[in-house]
């Protein structure tokens, strides 16, 4: 691993700057000092909505946030968000799953709870609540479905990248390898149901297999299970369409991913959402109700006449630059900006803001590509590779 420059290195403070790089184009900086003395650094960029277009754009393997384009249109800043592959790092042939995501009005991942997301069609960028049930078509037959951690009864039940569970094992070569835990992994139907194993296939999801015996959920992108009474006329090889998710449908050109929650204005607020939008084990609160839950975040914001995509910095393990938590993180952002709404996308090391004016310009978390080794992968220039990008162009 090459030496790395001071400011990546230590989290060392910046200075404070505000540079317009076009008209309805303001990006800035400044460092701050929490509780306990405690550091980070701000980073936004403040982007007249009227002016610019917004596209989610996704990879099918994940790739630096610099390299996220458009053919047709120039990129002018781009954020990372809330969509993730959650992997299993022993698991062969290599298995990665999406979060919540609809790409091209495509699902590729259905919510078990209702979720909140950003939504981007011809060049807007909306808000919205993905509910945990709806309906669909299935070949030419319409059912009702509903995620696994929902209260509403449904033809169907939707188990996918949420009912897994991730654990770690401890290797000679790499002490934090992630594993998903075998009593997840498969999905099991009683007696006069069926279990149907879906897969992605070029941007679809296709009916692959029709079970009545555990399927094993590492195989399929997301498993339904109903009455085998309703599948008569379902075959191998029927795709889904006519996807609704409680009154919100879904059309050719539609991009959903999913955040991690909405931030609120308030914190009964944030706490209100931090318990519906996230899963935890019964009887536990979700971790970012803690304090000591500190951390880098990105979060995409819109005020009465920009979007703003925004992150703070963190050094994990390191005293005094572990980040920030999620109510500190709350005041903060109401401190500058009135916002109308708030997303949090993927917290951690993901977290990365590009500019473009003349050059692209990276900011975020010392352009690490890994945490999970002994020593973590220096990229020097890009950082971690990621499955999702939220961009803004002209």
């Amino acid at each position: 691993m090459p030496d790395l420059p001071d400011s990546h290195a230590r989290l060392m403070p910046i200075e404070t700057q505000k540079r317009e790089l076009a008209r309805g184009l303001i990006f800035s900086q400044e460092s701050i000092v929490l509780e306990n003395e405690r550091k980070t650094n701000l980073y936004w960029v403040e982007i007249d909505k009227n002016r610019f277009g917004f596209q989610l754009v996704t990879s099918t393997t994940p790739i630096p946030l610099v390299n996220y384009d458009l053919s047709d249109k120039k990129v002018v800043a781009a954020i990372n968000f809330g969509s993730f592959f959650l992997s299993d790092d022993l698991h062969s042939p290599e298995v990665a799953f999406y979060n919540l995501l609809i790409k091209n009005g495509e699902v590729f991942q259905f919510p078990s709870n209702c979720r909140s997301a950003l939504k981007t069609e011809s060049g807007r960028l909306s808000e919205l609540l993905v509910a945990d049930n709806g309906t669909l078509k299935l070949g030419n037959i319409t059912f009702s479905w509903s995620g696994s951690n929902s209260l509403v009864e449904a033809e169907l039940t939707v188990f996918g990248m949420f009912d897994l569970t991730i654990g770690k094992i401890s290797l000679d070569s790499d002490p934090t390898r992630r594993r998903i835990l075998k009593e997840t992994r498969f999905v099991s139907c009683n007696h006069g149901q069926v279990l149907l194993g879906f897969n992605l296939v070029d941007g679809k999801p296709i009916l692959k297999k029709i079970y009545k015996h555990p399927l094993d959920l590492t195989e399929f992108a997301f498993v339904f299970r109903g009455s085998d009474k309703i599948f008569n006329n379902v075959k191998v090889g029927d795709s889904i369409s006519a996807l609704k998710c409680g009154a919100g449908n879904f059309h050719q050109g539609d991009e959903v991913c999913s955040a991690s929650f909405s931030l609120g204005k308030s914190k009964a607020e944030l706490v209100k959402n931090l318990r519906e939008q996230l899963l935890y084990p019964v009887g536990s609160q979700p971790k970012p109700m803690s304090n000591d839950y500190l951390k880098s975040w990105n979060v995409v914001m819109e005020t009465a006449n920009n979007i703003i995509f925004y992150i703070n910095d963190a050094r994990p393990k390191i005293k005094g630059q572990e980040g920030m938590s999620v109510f500190e993180l709350q005041d903060v952002l109401k401190s500058r900006f009135d916002y109308l709404w708030a997303c949090v996308g993927d917290s951690g090391q993901s977290s990365k803001l590009l500019i473009k004016s003349d050059i692209a310009e990276i900011y975020g978390n010392m352009h690490y590509q890994n945490y999970r080794g002994l020593a973590p992968t220096w990229d020097g220039n890009n950082g971690r590779p990621v499955p999702v990008a939220l961009l803004a162009y002209e």
